[in-house]
């Protein structure tokens, strides 16, 4: 993905994939936050 569709996607859409990708504590991150750490 790149970043205009990251943008697009939904936070809890974004949540799924941090999650699936190992990350911890993505509900309580903004969404710029999420999607930069991915």
């Amino acid at each position: 993905m790149n970043l205009t569709e990251l943008k697009n996607t939904p936070v809890s859409e974004l949540i799924t994939l941090g999650e699936n990708m190992g990350l911890e504590n993505l509900a309580r991150m903004r969404k710029q936050d999420i999607i930069f750490a991915s």
